[in-house]
C-alpha cells in the first residue's frame, strides 16, 4: 500500500529517531582505487588544518583547500576605547582584521566525509515494509564531486564508522570529534564563542562558499602520525565503487511497520 504524505513525514521522523539524526552511511572519496582500498582496510589518510591552508593559497583554487581552515577571522570595524568615568577617548584603531588560530591546530590530524542525513534523500518509493531512496545530488554536484574529490567513493555504514572511531579513541585514550560541519558566516556568534574557549567544535565551521562539500569531519587530539594514517580497522561494510555511478544506486530499508497510533 502506497504511504501518503503524512505517513511518510511520519516515516521519516522514526528513521530519523532510530538513528539519532546521523547519516545511514558516509562516502569517502579518493583519487585513486588504492586510496579507496585503504579506507575500507579502516586506514583512515588524515591532514592537518595548515595544510588545508596551504592547499588553496597553492592551488588557488577554493575547495581543493580553504585558507580559513581553523581560523576565526574577522573584519573589524574602527574601535574607541573610553574612559568611562571621565569620558575621554584612551584609544583608538583603525579598520582592520582580526585573526583567532591556535597553534596545536598544526598538528591534529581532520579526515573529511560525506554525510547525508535520511531527511535529505530522495524517496522514490515507501510502503509499509520498506523504503527506497536515492542520494539528494544534482548532475552539477556529481561532476563538480568526481573532479574535485575522487573518481572513486566508499560507501561506509554510519553505524559502523561510527562505533570504530569510538573504539579506537576510548583505546588510545584520546579526545575526539566526529559531527557535521557548519557552514556560516565568520561572524556568527557561535562560531565567535568556540574561538574564544577552544572548544574542539572550531574544527566544525567554514564559511558558506563551501557548504556544497556536505562534510562530516573527524578530528582527533593527537600528533598527526607520521604516515597520517588514523588505524581504526577494517570497515566489514564498505563497499567502492566509481564516482560515477552515485547516482544510479538505490538503496533500501526493510522495516516492520508499527502504526503511529501505537506510539
Amino acid at each position: 500500500m502506497e504511504l501518503t504524505p503524512e505517513d511518510k513525514a511520519h516515516l521519516i521522523a522514526e528513521i530519523n529517531k532510530q538513528t539519532n539524526n546521523r547519516p545511514l552511511f558516509y562516502l569517502k572519496f579518493c583519487r585513486e582505487k588504492k586510496f579507496a582500498q585503504d579506507v575500507c582496510g579502516g586506514n583512515l589518510f588524515g591532514n592537518t588544518a595548515e595544510y588545508f591552508r596551504q592547499q588553496e593559497i597553492k592551488s588557488g583554487e577554493r575547495g581543493q583547500g580553504d585558507r580559513f581552515e581553523t581560523i576565526l577571522h574577522l573584519e573589524t570595524e574602527n574601535i574607541t576605547a573610553v574612559d568611562s568615568e571621565t569620558g575621554q577617548i584612551v584609544l583608538t584603531a583603525p579598520k582592520g582584521t582580526l585573526s583567532v588560530q591556535f597553534g596545536v591546530d598544526k598538528l591534529i590530524p581532520i579526515v573529511s566525509f560525506v554525510g547525508i542525513p535520511f531527511a535529505q534523500m530522495n524517496i522514490t518509493e515507501a510502503d509499509e515494509t520498506h523504503t527506497s531512496f536515492t542520494l539528494p545530488f544534482t548532475e552539477k554536484e556529481y561532476a563538480c564531486m568526481q573532479e574535485r574529490f575522487g573518481k572513486y567513493c566508499v560507501v561506509i555504514s554510519g553505524k559502523e564508522l561510527e562505533g570504530k572511531i569510538l573504539n579506537y579513541c576510548n583505546l588510545t585514550g584520546c579526545e575526539f570529534i566526529f559531527d557535521k560541519v557548519e557552514y556560516c558566516d565568520q561572524n556568527r556568534i557561535d562560531r565567535i564563542e568556540v574561538f574564544k574557549t577552544g572548544a574542539k567544535e572550531r574544527f566544525l565551521y567554514k564559511n558558506p562558499d563551501l557548504a556544497y562539500q556536505r562534510e562530516y569531519r573527524l578530528a582527533i587530539a593527537i600528533k598527526i602520525p607520521e604516515d597520517h594514517y588514523i588505524r581504526i580497522g577494517n570497515l566489514t561494510s564498505a563497499a567502492c565503487i566509481e564516482s560515477e555511478k552515485l547516482k544510479d544506486l538505490i538503496f533500501t530499508v526493510n522495516y516492520k511497520s508499527v502504526s503511529k497510533d501505537d506510539h
